[in-house]
């Protein structure tokens, strides 16, 4: 991956406390990027995209986090769309740790690692292969 590639995705997944640089990093900001990533394999592309990395930093200081829309994504389960929400609150002290968001209902209800591979990674050609 191009350098300047991985810099604008390490932006569009940065916790806005890293942003800031008010805290540095922490494992709260590792939660913040586990809801970005959920988004993106929700919609196929991060949140804000479509804008240059610069608008992306203004755009995550300035708006409200984002977030799965309870009426357009209606594809998703609620559990999701609370799990998601849960991690992108901006106030890193308001977000969980680990541990609590383990225990969220959308963890504890999830396939296990059998069903898994039986249901979606059986018979997936090997990433080389793949267009």
């Amino acid at each position: 991956m191009h350098w300047k590639c991985e810099i604008q995705l390490i932006k569009r997944m940065m916790a806005p406390e890293v942003m800031q640089q008010l805290h540095g990093y922490d494992f709260k900001a590792d939660i913040w990027s586990l809801g970005i990533t959920a988004l993106e394999l929700a919609h196929g592309h991060a949140p804000f995209s479509k804008h240059p990395p610069m608008k992306v930093l203004l755009m995550t200081l300035q708006n409200a986090p984002p977030g799965l829309d309870y009426e357009r994504d209606k594809r998703f389960s609620k559990s999701f769309k609370e799990m998601v929400a849960t991690c992108l609150v901006k106030d890193p002290k308001k977000r969980p740790a680990s541990e609590k968001l383990l225990k969220h209902h959308f963890f504890k209800h999830a396939r296990s690692y059998d069903y898994l591979v039986h249901t979606i990674l059986d018979g997936l050609s090997p990433l080389d292969k793949r267009s």
